[in-house]
């Protein structure tokens, strides 16, 4: 877990970033998770131009720490800069994507066979519902036209899954192309209903064929999401940009990312403020709309049940001739409940959301920046009080980008005494 704000007034843009990161691995076939306090989330990407970059989610990139692209990249850069900062953004990501010596095509390929990995035994299961059968075990003992049969069916619900906005058929054909005869040459080796039994060998094919698809199909739900934020400005932008993206790591040798519209902002002369939490958000939302949006919900539904309840009690306490139906009930709960929302909610905007705003738009970049800390820490708290885990903990990092002074650490953590290493310093600049 993380916690990470951006805020934004027209004069600058602050990020700061927990420390925490979370190690899961596998011990005894039960999940075990441990958590450090010393990770990295916080990057300059330039060092000319006056642009940040913070991560969250996944630390790493198909095994490849994000470190390493975020620091090959600003050297690569140099002094090099850019108009815009979108520009930034998708010289960025293409220098992920063609980066051999980081991520090499043999890694890529590796990664696109581990994905097929993990959508066999997916695979399997839908073979095995469609026999009957609740454990993929089971399917040792089936007759091979069962499994003809079963295999037909599991084709045609692959064939009928949706294939997402990011993914393209020319993604199946170069997973095909690139892994088809190695799996088909594994196959009665490694894949468990073929294992042992020569007499299933001709059904390979369509399994692997169905099996690509089905991975390729599934790849975003199953893909370890990284968000990517990068804020700053082009040098023909005097107020501050913020792009958010939603990176799913390398689907062959494609880079699979995408912009998040909805928390991307661009600021300019008549702009609000900015707050735009990450990843770990509750305290952040509650300080910013005065209630928490988890009890908002509450609230919300809690509504609809007692409107209509309130609204049958009514009729039958009426004795109404021609009652409501249902379904007509149910339309004017949903327009009453609406409505007391909009108001509700009106009001969040007008005292809480609209004043902040205004506020932050005066604020002096040391407050602005005290704010930021001040908000992950109270992140922090709330996880330390209420999770054993600690996932949102460890030093904050903090940084200030404004268009003349650049990108300024105003906290910033360092794995060593600082005092002992002067050439350090000396190197960077």
């Amino acid at each position: 877990m993380t916690a990470e704000i951006a805020i934004m007034s027209r004069t600058a843009v602050v990020l700061a970033a927990d420390s925490a990161t979370t190690v899961t691995t596998w011990k005894n076939g039960e999940l075990e998770k441990r958590y450090f306090k010393g990770a990295n989330k916080l990057y300059e990407l330039s060092r000319r131009g006056p642009v940040g970059l913070m991560i969250f989610g996944s630390a790493s990139l198909q095994t490849v720490p994000w470190e390493l692209y975020i620091k090959s990249f600003r050297d690569d850069l140099g002094v090099e800069q850019f108009d815009k900062l979108q520009t930034y953004s998708e010289k960025f990501f293409d220098f992920v994507q063609h980066n051999d010596k980081l991520f090499s095509k043999e890694s890529k390929k590796d990664a696109l066979l581990r994905l097929l990995g993990g959508a066999s035994y997916r695979l399997q299961n839908i073979i095995a519902a469609h026999v009957g059968e609740s454990d993929v075990e089971h399917l040792k003992s089936t007759a091979p036209h069962e499994i003809d049969a079963a295999l037909t069916q599991a084709e045609i619900d692959v064939e009928n899954l949706i294939l997402p906005d990011l993914v393209t058929e020319a993604d199946i054909a170069n997973a095909v192309s690139e892994t088809a005869a190695d799996l088909e040459a594994v196959a009665i080796q490694s894949i468990d209903i073929f294992v042992q039994d020569p007499d299933r060998a001709h059904l390979v094919p369509r399994f692997v064929a169905a099996l690509i698809k089905l991975a390729v199909k599934q790849f975003l739900e199953y893909a370890s999401l990284t968000g990517v934020v990068i804020a700053g400005y082009g040098k023909e932008e005097y107020f501050p940009i913020l792009e958010v993206y939603d990176c799913y790591g390398f689907l062959g040798d494609r880079l699979i990312v995408k912009k998040n519209e909805d928390d991307s902002k661009t600021m300019d002369a008549s702009s609000p403020a900015v707050i735009q939490p990450f990843a770990t958000t509750h305290m952040i939302d509650t300080f910013r709309m005065g209630v928490s949006p988890d009890v908002f919900g509450a609230v919300y539904d809690s509504s609809r049940m007692a409107l209509s309840e309130m609204g049958t009690r009514v009729m039958n306490e009426c004795g109404a001739q021609n009652p409501l139906s249902q379904q007509q009930l149910e339309e004017i709960i949903a327009e009453t409940r609406d409505s007391h929302a909009d108001q509700w909610y009106e009001q969040i905007r007008n005292q809480h959301v609209f004043p902040l705003s205004n506020i932050i738009n005066s604020l002096p970049l040391p407050d602005m920046a005290g704010l930021a800390r001040s908000l992950i820490e109270l992140e922090s708290l709330k996880e330390r009080v209420t999770r054993p885990s600690e996932s949102v903990s460890g030093p904050i990092d903090v940084a200030v980008i404004s268009k003349h002074d650049g990108f300024v650490w105003i906290d910033r953590k360092h794995y060593f005494k600082p005092e002992l290493n002067p050439r350090f310093f000396k190197r960077a600049e």
